[in-house]
């Protein structure tokens, strides 16, 4: 889907494989990433707000914990 900006963004599966991938442990760990420029721009910061209708569990689901 697109957001306002007209930002495309990956399927929550997809994203959630890449969130994953990462193995990242902790919330801060996402943030701190987020602010990163390693994070693609079609990867949400705040994925709990962008899938909150297409699949979002936890952060600890998110993260594969």
């Amino acid at each position: 889907g697109k957001d306002w900006l007209g930002t495309s963004w990956r399927s929550f599966n997809e994203a959630r494989e890449f969130a994953r991938d990462l193995r990242l442990k902790t919330q801060i760990e996402w943030n701190n990433y987020c602010k990163s420029v390693e994070k693609p721009d079609d990867i949400p910061r705040n994925p709990r707000k962008f899938y909150r209708h297409d699949g979002w569990i936890s952060m600890k689901d998110w993260l594969g914990k």
